[in-house]
């Protein structure tokens, strides 16, 4: 397993060009489909977990 350091506007960029990677496919690919899927819902992750490391106060 990897990890990568992105910031709030990286995650986003990266997010965004995931979707966009994924509209490309058809449904001949699937396995590619579902490794897209796969990561975005991993970034998707990544960024809820930032919002509920936000200290208050």
């Amino acid at each position: 397993m990897n990890t990568v350091h992105l910031s709030d506007a990286e995650l986003a960029l990266t997010r965004h060009a995931m979707r966009a990677y994924l509209s490309t496919f058809g449904h001949d690919e699937a396995d590619v489909l579902a490794q897209v899927k796969s990561v975005i819902a991993k970034l998707d992750a990544a960024e809820h977990e930032e919002d509920e490391q936000i200290p208050v106060g």
